[in-house]
């Protein structure tokens, strides 16, 4: 490892996921809240739509915070990844035996992004790095200060080219199109009854098979 390295390393996600979730979570509070208001106002619920508004506003920052502490940081011969809403993983630089740094095209999309993969002596899955959350310069410095030879590819892969050659690198929720469906049908029930919360609390009555 370099001299420049000798201090620790520290790396952040991109910045602009904070800033375009927090413009669309703002965006939907005030698509939601001000026509609420204008509703509440003559049912007397104003008060509580207000306190329902600062609820999703405390659970914004909270998230902002969290998000803001996500890192990896490398010194003394450990790294330690702190993703947003997880807890953190530590692991020592020694247990890294190879670095895979290479392009993938992700889904639904047309230009790639580059990927790390670090894994073991027995090709198992150290940790990950994905190029939609993190920089080309921050996967280039981590590669780099992980002590261990890396190689690099030139080709784009497939997001699907990339599992097949690198089955232990998916996350436990990658390549299950059930799990993925789940998901989506969970996000669209808790959006409803958000929504039909936030219309109970303005007084808003919604008559059953209109």
């Amino acid at each position: 490892m370099s001299p420049a390295h000798d201090a620790p390393l520290v790396v952040r996600p991109r910045r602009r996921l904070l800033r375009d979730g927090l413009l669309a979570i703002g965006l939907v509070v005030v698509a939601l809240g001000a026509p609420l208001l204008l509703f509440a106002v003559p049912n007397g619920t104003v008060a509580v739509v207000i306190a329902a508004v600062g609820v999703i506003v405390a659970l914004c920052l909270v998230g902002a915070l969290d998000f803001a502490r996500a890192a990896i940081t490398i010194h003394d011969g450990m790294l330690e990844k702190r993703s947003f809403l997880r807890p953190a993983m530590r692991v020592p630089l020694e247990s890294v035996s190879i670095v895979h740094v290479l392009p993938v095209v992700p889904a639904g999309t047309t230009r790639a992004v580059p990927q790390l993969l670090a894994l073991d002596a027995a090709g198992r899955r150290v940790f990950r790095m994905r190029g939609q959350y993190w920089s080309t310069a921050a996967i280039d410095d981590v590669a780099e200060a992980s002590r261990a030879p890396v190689v690099r590819a030139d080709e784009p892969l497939t997001v699907r080219e990339f599992h097949d050659a690198w089955p232990q690198a998916a996350y436990w929720y990658e390549n299950r199109p059930g799990l993925a469906a789940l998901g989506f049908g969970l996000v669209v029930l808790v959006a409803a009854v958000v929504v039909y919360g936030m219309l109970a609390l303005a007084g808003i009555r919604i008559a059953a098979g209109a």
